[in-house]
């Protein structure tokens, strides 16, 4: 049967973040989606002048309105940058409600500090929704923002790691993927913590010499298509960064400003292949 996840996100015209990569990944996937952006801008906001912006929260309890009259059968709803706190309770309401779990990419800051326009009560209602959802996907500044931490900064272990994870899993998830995880120079990854099994796994690739817009999203957006196929983590974790580490190597070849996005177009027919293989494993 074909699954449907709802995905909430900003949407730019330029550079492939966020609902702009979410849609041709999960097509891939062979996954529906419903739209809500959050947010619409010209380009993304990491480099580009001048980005229009327009704020789309007056509009999303119409969406939603419209979707309960419809009785939209959904399989997941993947939050991800939503701008204010009153969008948020929107979308926890309407989750609670239809009783479709959650995925949260918990945007909130990068390298130690809140993006601009967040505050403290921003991070209050980031946890109020964090308390509902089924999978928490952080990275290393919002997992120390949810969990009012020490951010760690570049020089941690895996105990630190491993610490920050179940202090994580507090909020009541079922499953922690904490995102940027770094150990040396030569690799990046993944570190996923099974809540219920209490088992902790690392999911590395090769780190490149470039700052990638969109990275967190695509991996955001394959861990909600894991969620809605119900597939198992530790098989198809590594796909996921198969995936993403053929997507960065091509965008690195390209003779372009990496901020236009990822160059993930030439590998989508592999993932199709492997997310249907996941599936009849599954």
């Amino acid at each position: 049967m074909t699954k449907r996840l709802l995905v909430a996100n900003d949407l730019p015209g330029i550079g492939k973040v966020a609902l702009a990569a979410s849609l041709p990944i999960l097509a891939a996937c062979q996954i529906e989606t419903a739209i809500l952006p959050t947010v619409l801008l010209s380009s993304h906001t990491g480099g580009f002048p001048a980005v229009a912006v327009a704020d789309m929260a007056w509009l999303v309890k119409d969406y939603l309105t419209q979707w309960q009259q419809l009785e939209l059968t959904l399989d997941g709803l993947l939050i991800g940058y939503c701008r204010s706190a009153e969008l948020l309770e929107q979308l926890q309401v309407y989750a609670q409600h239809e009783n479709v779990p959650i995925i949260l990419d918990p945007v909130l800051g990068d390298k130690g500090k809140l993006y601009t326009g967040f505050d403290q009560d921003y991070v209050a209602s980031m946890r109020q929704v964090a308390r509902q959802s089924t999978i928490l996907l952080p990275n290393l500044t919002e997992a120390a923002l949810l969990t009012d931490s020490a951010y760690l900064g570049e020089d941690y272990g895996r105990d630190e790691i491993e610490h920050l994870l179940r202090k994580l899993a507090d909020f009541g998830c079922q499953h922690v993927i904490l995102t940027g995880v770094s150990f040396d120079e030569s690799e990046i990854g993944l570190a996923y913590y099974d809540v219920r099994q209490d088992k902790i796994s690392y999911h590395m690739t090769r780190q490149l010499p470039y700052h990638f817009f969109g990275t967190g999203d695509i991996v955001a957006i394959l861990v909600a298509a894991i969620v809605v196929e119900n597939l198992a983590f530790e098989t198809a974790l590594p796909e996921v960064l198969d995936f993403l580490e053929a997507s960065l190597v091509s965008t690195s070849q390209l003779a372009r400003d990496v901020k236009y996005g990822v160059y993930f177009e030439p590998h989508l027919a592999k993932l199709s292949q492997q997310f249907e293989q996941l599936r009849n494993k599954g």
